[in-house]
């Protein structure tokens, strides 16, 4: 009986022993795992840095860009008062063209 008891006491430390090597290889793949996710959370950060930076730098191009081009509607309201004036010319040369006659 009392061989018994010292087999199942050491099986038992044994086993006590098993389960926290498990216990630590766990955590050892945990840490790493969160060592991984922090580098990859550092990088994302940095390309989402240089994605706004993209996202300014395109911005600023395009106001510049607004301000160097004619926009339709401008052109259009010109071409309109352009058109309103060659009429009115036109109509003022039939006048005189039609009072110079004989």
């Amino acid at each position: 009986m009392a061989e018994s008891t010292v087999t199942s006491s050491l099986f038992e430390r044994h086993l006590q022993t098993g389960i926290q090597l498990t216990l630590v290889a766990l955590l050892a793949w945990a840490g790493l795992k969160l060592v991984t996710l922090g580098e990859h959370t550092a990088v994302l950060r940095e390309r989402l840095v240089y994605q706004g930076e993209q996202i300014s730098s395109l911005r600023r191009d395009l106001r510049d860009w607004s301000d160097l081009y004619y926009r339709k509607a401008d052109a259009s309201r010109e071409i309109g008062t352009l058109q309103d004036r060659i009429t009115r010319l036109d109509g003022r040369v039939s006048q005189l063209e039609e009072e110079s006659r004989p």
